[in-house]
């Protein structure tokens, strides 16, 4: 097989209600797509959030390489691109990880089966961890409760939602408020963003939580200060989640020796087979393992993988993720839990027409 045409465009997507993260606002998301064409009219396709790097022109600069190649040698095209370009490591990870999403898309295809039975085939169903109170710092904090509420209605049992740790006092009283809310019906995990830089900061909000019996909280620290992480977790009850912005399997090593829940990225750390492996190092160290977004690639790893506990995802309700505008189909949610696509690949299905209709860059390579 070769590989005989290769697409790549930059959607950004406006947000009708435009949100906070931390202390940025977000007013559009920005995604990459990848279209790889080879012969017998098989695609295969690749996505993932921009997230400040330079995706778009990296992958342009690497999609000649791929043009004539065999699709099935994943490896040996993934070394291939991965020492012919050495931009911020950030970006080549984030290129690697599309080209590799893509390749498994096409042999999943080649084999007519979808993603998790070609990896080995675990389950059909995987518990979905929803995404609430964006911008809770801008809205009531009943409007938040009318958010879980829905939620726990449509069989959620775990709910993340997020803080920003500079108020001590603001963040315990909104978290216990949140999770009274919950009690009964649904656990809470927390999403600190990055807040602290120091291991007193955080103690001090942290260990105020452990009475409220949360699943995890987050990224109290850069992903690189995985040693603070580590002597947060000797100080309080509650698990700490971390990895999501991992690049590469010795980070996820010091990770999983750290942490107790690990955030896994196929589209951000390397593709399916880097999420595969941080997988496995998770269960060798009898780590959870929570995927960050991207749902219909992540339930097909779920499905695949017994580290991996739940998927986490963005409800279009919340309007701060539109990916579903330029796609397809989505994963199908009954009673709190996606359900795992029959149909052969990765589960990324773009509208492609739409995608070019509405792409703010775009190029194609031919042989």
């Amino acid at each position: 097989m070769k590989i005989t045409n290769v697409q790549i465009a930059l959607c950004s997507l406006p947000l009708e209600r435009p949100f906070r993260l931390g202390t940025v606002e977000v007013n559009a998301r920005d995604y990459v797509l990848l279209r790889v064409c080879a012969d017998r009219d098989l695609v295969g396709y690749g996505i993932g959030y921009r997230s400040g790097t330079v995706l778009f022109d990296a992958l342009a600069a690497l999609a000649p390489r791929l043009i004539g190649r065999d699709p099935l040698m994943r490896a040996e095209l993934l070394q291939l691109c991965e020492n012919s370009m050495v931009p911020g490591r950030a970006t080549i990870v984030r290129v690697l990880s599309m080209i590799d999403l893509a390749l498994w898309d096409v042999t999943a295809k080649v084999a007519g089966l979808p993603l998790y039975c070609l990896l080995g085939g675990l389950r059909r169903s995987i518990p979905a961890m929803p995404v609430a109170g964006f911008s809770y710092q801008d809205r009531a904090p009943e409007d938040v409760e009318q958010e879980l509420k829905r939620l726990i209605d449509a069989g959620h049992r775990t709910i993340k939602i997020m803080i920003r740790g500079t108020d001590t006092r603001a963040n315990i009283r909104y978290v216990a408020r949140m999770a009274r809310y919950c009690e009964g019906n649904a656990s809470l995990a927390v999403d600190a963003q990055w807040s602290w830089r120091h291991l007193t900061d955080a103690v001090e909000t942290c260990a105020q939580l452990d009475h409220l019996g949360l699943q995890f909280i987050e990224d109290p620290f850069l992903p690189q200060q995985w040693r603070l992480a580590a002597e947060l977790r000797t100080r309080i009850k509650t698990p700490i989640a971390m990895g999501e912005d991992v690049l590469d399997a010795y980070g996820f090593l010091d990770l999983v020796q750290s942490v107790d829940v690990l955030r896994v990225d196929a589209t951000a750390s390397g593709g399916i087979s880097a999420a595969m492996v941080a997988c496995d190092l998770a269960k060798a160290f009898g780590r959870r393992v929570v995927p960050h977004v991207f749902p219909y690639v992540n339930v097909h790893l779920a499905c695949a993988h017994a580290a991996i506990s739940a998927v986490e995802f963005v409800p279009a309700e919340t309007g701060t993720d539109p990916i579903r505008s330029i796609l397809r189909s989505f994963p199908t949610i009954v009673d709190g839990a996606f359900e795992v696509s029959e149909e052969p690949g990765v589960g990324v299905h773009p509208d492609w027409e739409t995608v070019m209709a509405i792409a703010k860059t775009k190029m194609a390579v031919t042989s």
